[in-house]
């Protein structure tokens, strides 16, 4: 959901993602790249970005439970399994962004109607 006092700072779709997702610069830099680049692993990414692996780890942990990106489990031919990750396609966050944007506009309905019953 869209944070209230975030509003008057969403000029882009950058700033809607980050407003709407509580997201860092980091975060979205590195969607952009999960855009450009995936599958890929989460080592891989830190490379690209010349980052730790553990910080492009918690980057992508945070864009998965906003449901921007998502895990795919792969087996390794001799016993094991990695994961890659990849960027939902663009349509998919669009509509995403569009529903939080909805739901926010009814809450601020909502509010309005109550306007001075609380004051």
């Amino acid at each position: 959901m869209l944070p209230e006092g975030m509003l008057a700072e969403v000029s882009s779709c950058q700033d809607l993602m980050r407003c709407a997702y509580n997201l860092s610069e980091f975060e979205l830099e590195v969607y952009k790249r999960l855009t450009e680049v995936s599958p890929v692993r989460a080592d891989d990414l830190a490379k690209l970005l010349g980052k730790e692996r553990s910080t492009v780890y918690r980057a992508l942990q945070k864009l998965m439970s906003c449901g921007m990106c998502y895990r795919e489990t792969k087996a390794l031919g001799r016993g094991g399994y990695y994961h890659v990750y990849a960027a939902v396609e663009k349509t998919e966050l669009k509509r995403k962004l569009e529903q939080c944007v909805e739901d926010w506009h009814w809450k601020m309905k909502q509010a309005l109607e109550k306007f001075g019953e609380g004051f």
